[in-house]
C-alpha cells in the first residue's frame, strides 16, 4: 500500500498561510482601536483635569473663562473626531474579523477533506491488508488439502 498523501496538501499550506496573515491583519486592527479608546479617555481625562482645576479656584478671571470656552469648543472637536476614528477603526475590525473567519472555513474545509481521504486510505489499507491474508490463508489451506 502507497504511504498516504493529500493531493492539496500544498494548497491547505497556503491557506493556512493566509489565515495567519488576516489573524494578524486583525490584531493590528484591533490595536488601532485600543489606541483610539486611549485618546478618547485622554482626552477625557484631560478636559475632567481642567474643569475641576477651574471649580477649585475661588474666582475665574474673565480671560480664563474665554479661554475656557475656547478650550472646551477645541475639546468637543477632537472627542468627536477621536469618536469617528475609533467608529472607522471598529468598522475595519469587523470587516477583517470576517475575513478572518472566511479564511479559517477554508483551512477546516481542507482539512476535513483531508481527514476523509486519510480515513477511506486507512479504510483502503485494512482492506488489503485483510485480502492479503485471506490469501495467504486459502493458499495454506489448500496446500494443506493438498497434502492430505
Amino acid at each position: 500500500m502507497q504511504r498516504f498523501q493529500f493531493r492539496l496538501d500544498r494548497v491547505l499550506e497556503w491557506y493556512c498561510k493566509k489565515r495567519r496573515m488576516e489573524e494578524n491583519r486583525l490584531a493590528d486592527c484591533l490595536g488601532l482601536v485600543r489606541t483610539a479608546e486611549r485618546k478618547i479617555a485622554r482626552l477625557q481625562a484631560e478636559r475632567a483635569a481642567v474643569e475641576r482645576e477651574l471649580q477649585e479656584r475661588s474666582s475665574i478671571p474673565a480671560a480664563d473663562f474665554l479661554n475656557l470656552g475656547r478650550y472646551r469648543l477645541r475639546a468637543d472637536k477632537e472627542a468627536i473626531e477621536a469618536a469617528e476614528e475609533r467608529r472607522q477603526r471598529l468598522l475595519s475590525a469587523a470587516e477583517q474579523r470576517a475575513r478572518v473567519q472566511r479564511a479559517r472555513q477554508r483551512v477546516k474545509l481542507l482539512e476535513k477533506m483531508r481527514d476523509r481521504r486519510l480515513e477511506e486510505h486507512a479504510a483502503a489499507a485494512g482492506r488489503e491488508l485483510e485480502n492479503v491474508a485471506t490469501e495467504g490463508y486459502l493458499a495454506r489451506w489448500s496446500q494443506s488439502r493438498r497434502a492430505n
